[in-house]
């Protein structure tokens, strides 16, 4: 059944297929009716030509009446009659109009849809059909290899039977049928995907070994694979082509039951056999040309890694043969290998995979006898490195792949070096000898003869290696060996530098040259180190000093020859810290330690050096140039190192004088800022060191800097000289006079000496402003520290804090003069500001501290007092400029005075009166703003609103409260309103107060609860209105917009 639903689904797609083809002329015959029919009606007058451009353009009468009623929709039925007949115009056709012929087919506007979209749909539409029958029938397959009402093997006839027919159709389809190329690729590929399920089937159903079902199924998706590539010319099938063809090799071992290592075995023939594929790839179809070209390096590497992760299941010949399998393909590829780099890659694997199978067959055969191995091993390393040395000397152009080996030949004799030397034999230490011997030799050799100077890393690690082996054939003892090694490793640091002198006598050398010889010399110096160290642990006080000391002096020996030779003027640093090192460690040798040690460190560091760069500064060449100053930044690191040990005066003082002398001799600001840190640490220190208690210190120093630096300061401004250092020198002064107070200001310390230290805050921070011209440094700081300094003198002198409102009006005193002078001076107005809202905003912190603690009749007075003064402050301001903020500000400040004053005074008094009192401050301003700006200004608008909603809403929550003089009280002043709204025409006054009175009458009469209902209704509708009105508004710009 299902075969011939497939049969009668491939006859429906030819039929389709077919009746479109047939449609297409129909659509011609179609488009050239239509056409003749509107040239009919030019001719019958129904219709014009017009041909401006040289183009017939047909105009019907309905499209001329339709242009001039663009508001009506012409429609036809089937007949071809308009649905709305409209009066026309006929125009009858002139006489010399050219009517085109039946085979003229130029009119555009008389075209139909694209063809070409409507066919690439169809065929999109027929495809995803076939597509998703190709699935579905797929399923179906499946189904039926799951049937059990059939026999076993006619089930697995029916699987590889629709498998084999899908497969012939999707051919058919793809060479008979152009239109149904992607859905006969799709039965293709279905065919492709089921060939696995027919092997599964094949063993699930006939019970054959899965082993040959593999090899069977394997064959046979290679065949459909191969076959479906040349005839569908698709890279992609070849990719897959050569993945069957592997699985089919992989599947001879499984057949005859192998172990693991023929499997790899098989998949190195793979490798083999597609390489030879690949160097005759013309001859194949080219489908296969680049999938053999890509896939071909990847095989066998790939084999080898796997093998190798999975050697725990093999044994040691496995490996050794697939080594030796790997070797052979690589060296037999690398004959006949064109690319240059491919013979690289090829010739160096195979040198490798040589040493790698020789230790392998050696192990098979020794019976793992890692003595033999290592033996081995070596050999074959040393025989690699002497072939590529051998061939690198004999050739102009050697081959990459001969230093690659050479490198990981040494790399393998050092791995034998270390697999010899795990082994426990009397001959153990004779052979790592003359193993470490002959790898130094063959190194030399490459270094000598190749003149290559990377390969002096072999002749260093040989070197280090060979010392200790050989000093361990004479057996001495563990501190003589000690002696032995650092005699000889302190010679052959010599070596280096000694052959540079000596054999490289040109003033310069290459860079890759000098690297070589200060590194080997370098690195044998280091193990001179590691042997002192370990004198050092043996002797901790005694020989190991020495030892230690004697290394360093060998560095600073050495940095001096290059920086001489070399002309690498920065071991300059070098040297000075190994000199520095030399007398440390020398220091501890004779046990001197802790501050004296330092001291001795510090004036040592700075004598020298001061003495040393002043002698450089004679010459005035670039050597002496570039060591003097690598001399000053040596000597002054070294001196901040030194500090850090000890905070005796002394320590420092050799810091601050190299320092001020760096200033001096290089003119650079950054020393003197640096030499100023150092004066003011070196002055906290010294009175510390004079037992001067911390607080005392502190404002000490705060004088000290701010005196000292402040007359540099101004020696320089006298002078007229502005730069950085004279910022710096300011900075210096101030910075120090500010921090060191404020630090005290948190600590338990007499008042008498914080004022002090907070006066020396304030003349500094003022003479910065002075200095600076800087008007938001005195709001900032300048002004704030005063205030502080006016607390705490009142503080020291007794006042109470409810009297705080006398510093108050000191301080508002001193600001607002402050500010009357700088308007008088006429400078910006910046600074008068500054000083204004100063004086405004200290005083209203200050009497907002004291309002609290002010308690009698005197202190709530003096509160009482600021308030008005700050308030008359700033409606004086206010007036000239006509400000209504000012104005309101300061009206405002009165106002909470007086409010003070009657909550702390006066009885309590009627729940009306304050608010009587806040309507009248915001009615004044109402009556400035009227006055000044007019009445439709929006300040006067506010403040009037604001003012009426005050008093009513404090009567009406009154008179609410069942108060009946409230009542009566609410109803007199709305009237009022009234009256003095139509006194002075003004509207707003008018309708306020006749909203008043509406409100007090309905509540009079009735309650107020009817009063609400009405507000709630009154409320709605207005709500609906505004709702109906914008949604008509909206609907209106709709209608324009179209």
């Amino acid at each position: 059944m299902e075969l011939i639903f497939l049969l009668v689904i491939v006859i429906v797609i030819i039929k389709v297929a077919q009746r479109g083809n047939d449609r297409l002329p129909r659509q011609s015959e179609d488009y050239r009716r239509g056409y003749w029919d509107g040239v009919c009606d030019a001719q019958n007058g129904r219709a014009k030509i017009e041909g401006s451009d040289g183009q017939a353009k047909l105009i019907t009468e309905n499209q001329a009446v339709a242009s001039q009623f663009a508001g009506f929709v012409v429609t036809r039925n089937e007949s071809n009659e308009p649905d709305v007949v409209l009066p026309t115009n006929a125009v009858p056709i002139e006489e010399d109009t050219n009517i085109p012929d039946e085979k003229t087919q130029i009119v555009e506007w008389l075209s139909p849809a694209s063809s070409k979209d409507k066919e690439k749909n169809r065929q999109t539409t027929i495809n995803v059909a076939l597509y998703t029958a190709s699935l579905l029938l797929a399923a179906g397959i499946l189904l039926l290899a799951q049937t059990i009402e059939l026999s076993a093997p006619l089930r697995f006839s029916l699987v590889w039977l629709f498998i084999f027919v899908y497969y012939a159709i999707g051919q058919v389809l793809y060479a008979r049928l152009p239109i149904l190329k992607p859905a006969s690729t799709a039965f293709i590929g279905t065919a492709l995907a089921a060939v696995p399920i027919g092997g599964w089937s094949m063993h699930l159903l006939l019970g054959i070994d899965p082993a040959l079902c593999w090899l069977i199924t394997s064959f046979i998706g290679t065949f459909l694979c191969v076959d479906a590539t040349v005839r569908l010319n698709s890279q992609p099938l070849a990719y897959i082509s050569l993945l069957s063809m592997f699985t089919m090799t992989t599947s001879l071992p499984a057949v005859m039951h192998a172990q693991l290592m023929w499997y790899y075995a098989a998949v190195l023939l793979f490798g083999c056999l597609m390489t030879l594929a690949a160097y005759f790839s013309n001859h194949f179809p080219r489908q296969f040309t680049e999938p053999l070209t890509l896939v071909n390096p990847f095989i066998v590497p790939s084999t080898l890694l796997l093998a190798i992760g999975s050697s725990v299941h093999m044994g040691t010949l496995d490996i050794s043969i697939l080594l030796l399998i790997s070797v052979i393909y690589y060296f037999t590829v690398a004959l006949v290998e064109k690319s240059k780099n491919m013979r690289t890659y090829e010739l160096t694997t195979a040198r490798v995979l040589l040493m790698a199978a020789t230790a392998s067959f050696t192990m098979y055969l020794s019976n793992n006898d890692g003595l033999v191995t290592g033996i081995a091993l070596g050999v074959a390393a040393l025989g690699n490195m002497i072939w590529s040395i051998g061939s690198m000397y004999i050739q102009k152009q050697p081959d990459k792949q001969h230093e690659i080996v050479l490198w990981a030949s040494f790399v393998a004799s050092l791995v034998a070096f270390l697999v010899i030397a795990g082994v426990k034999s009397p001959l153990r230490d004779m052979i790592i000898f003359i193993l470490l011997s002959m790898i130094s030799a063959a190194s030399f050799m490459a270094l000598a003869l190749l003149r290559r100077a990377r390969f002096g890393g072999m002749v260093v690690m040989s070197g280090i290696l060979l010392v200790p082996a050989g000093v361990r054939l004479f057996s001495l003892d563990p501190i003589t060996a000690l002696h032995a090694h650092y005699s000889i490793f302190m010679l052959m640091t010599f070596l280096p530098v000694v052959c540079r002198l000596l054999v490289l006598k040109r003033p310069n050398i290459t860079k890759s040259q000098a690297i070589l010889v200060y590194g080997a010399a370098a690195a044998w110096w280091l193990m001179t180190v590691f042997i002192a160290l370990a004198f050092l642990t043996a002797y901790p006080a005694g020989e190991g000093m020495l030892y230690l000391s004697d290394s360093v002096a060998v560095a600073a020996v050495i940095m001096g020859i290059a920086a001489w030779r070399e002309k690498t003027y920065g071991l300059v640093v070098g040297i000075h810290a190994s000199f520095l090192a030399i007398v440390l460690l020398l220091a501890s040798y004779f046990k001197l330690a802790g501050e004296n040690l330092a001291i001795l460190m510090a004036w040592l560091n700075g004598l020298s050096l001061l003495l040393l760069v002043e002698w450089l500064y004679n010459y005035r060449k670039e050597a002496a140039v570039k060591c003097r100053e690598l001399l000053l930044y040596s000597a002054i690191g070294a001196a901040i190192l030194i500090i850090f040990s000890s905070i005796h005066p002394a320590v420092w003082l050799p810091l601050v004088a190299l320092l001020y002398y760096a200033f001096y001799r290089r003119r650079e600001d950054g020393y003197m800022g640096g030499a100023y840190l150092a004066t003011i640490a070196l002055v906290l220190l010294f009175l510390h060191w004079l037992s001067v208690p911390l607080s005392d210190n502190f404002t000490i120093t705060a004088w000290v800097a701010l005196v000292g630096f402040g007359v540099v300061y101004w020696s320089l401004a006298m002078n007229k000289r502005a730069s950085i250092a004279s910022d710096m020198t300011l900075l210096a002064a101030t910075v120090p006079a500010v921090i060191l107070p404020m630090i005290n200001l948190s600590t338990t310390y007499e008042l008498p000496f914080k004022i002090l230290g907070w006066l020396a805050a304030v003349a500094a921070l003022y003479m910065a402003v002075y200095a600076k011209r800087y008007w938001w440094l005195m709001a900032a700081m300048a002004h704030p520290s005063l205030v502080l300094l006016f607390y705490l003198t009142a503080q020291w002198l007794g006042i109470k804090l409810e009297f705080m409102s006398i510093i108050s009006l000191i301080i508002f005193a001193v600001f607002y003069g402050a500010a009357v002078v700088a308007r008088t001076r006429k400078l910006s107005v910046y600074w008068y500001y500054a000083s204004f809202w100063s004086a405004i905003g200290w005083s209203i912190l200050l009497l907002l501290m004291a309002m609290p603690a002010s308690v009698t009749t005197e202190a709530v007075l003096l509160v009482t007092l600021m308030w008005a003064v700050n308030g008359s402050a700033l409606i004086a301001e206010g007036m000239p400029k006509k400000n209504i903020p000012y104005f309101d500000s300061g009206v405002l400040l009165i106002l909470c005075g007086i409010l003070f004053a009657i909550h702390m005074l006066i009885a309590p008094v009627h729940d009306i009166v304050v608010p009587y009192l806040w309507s009248a401050a915001i009615l004044s301003g109402a009556v400035m703003s009227w006055r000044w700006l007019g009445y439709a200004h929006v300040y006067t608008i506010a403040h009037l609103v604001l003012a009426l909603a005050v008093f009513s809403l404090s009567t009406l929550v009154l008179a609410l409260a069942g108060d009946n003089v409230m009542e009566i009280l609410f109803l007199v002043e709305h009237s009022l309103m009234v009256i003095i709204g139509l006194v002075l025409g003004r509207r707003l006054i008018t309708i306020w107060g006749a909203v008043g009175v509406t409100l007090a009458l309905i509540y009079l009469l009735s309650g107020y609860a009817y009063a609400l209902a009405i507000l709630a209704g009154l409320s709605i509708i207005t709500a609906v209105v505004v709702v109906v009105a914008r949604g008509q508004r909206n609907k209106q710009k709709k209608v324009a917009k179209r």
